[in-house]
């Protein structure tokens, strides 16, 4: 099985390590970023590489609406489509609502079990690879196994 690219962005650096390792030993293909920005940035570099994102993780401090809208209009300014999860400390009804209408997959409200995160990360790709076959017709390509990049030590 191909694995799946995820890019982690967490300002933390020892919840990035953590994470980034769970996400690893799930087999997932991983790269790390400080920051939403320096995310896009990476995400921009590797698309029309072997290893596109395919997935972004992104931690927000703060889920409060101003900081969900700040985030949006980044993604949006970046000129990518990329799918993405929140994780965040707390997520009311019309931020997450703002959110999933904007391309979140999934809000996953801080602290959570790696399970929750595992299952999201899993409900997201299968998905999306309901969403590519439906509108391809065809099974998603296969992608080499390479070492990812920023991959946790």
């Amino acid at each position: 099985m191909a694995r799946r690219h995820i890019l982690l962005a967490e300002n933390r650096p020892n919840l990035q390590h953590s994470l980034g390792l769970m996400l690893k030993q799930a087999d997932y293909r991983i790269s790390l970023a400080q920051s939403t920005e320096e995310a896009l940035t990476l995400a921009k570099t590797l698309r029309n590489s072997l290893h596109p994102v395919e997935l972004l993780i992104v931690d927000l401090d703060s889920a409060l609406p101003e900081a969900c809208r700040a985030f949006m209009h980044t993604l949006s300014a970046s000129g990518l489509a990329i799918p993405y999860l929140v994780l965040a400390e707390e997520i009311r009804d019309q931020t997450g609502d703002a959110l999933r209408t904007n391309g979140c997959l999934a809000c996953i409200t801080k602290p959570f079990q790696p399970e929750t995160l595992l299952g999201s990360v899993h409900d997201a790709f299968a998905r999306l690879s309901s969403q590519n076959e439906h509108q391809s017709g065809r099974r998603p390509k296969k992608t080499s196994t390479e070492n990812p990049v920023n991959q946790p030590g």
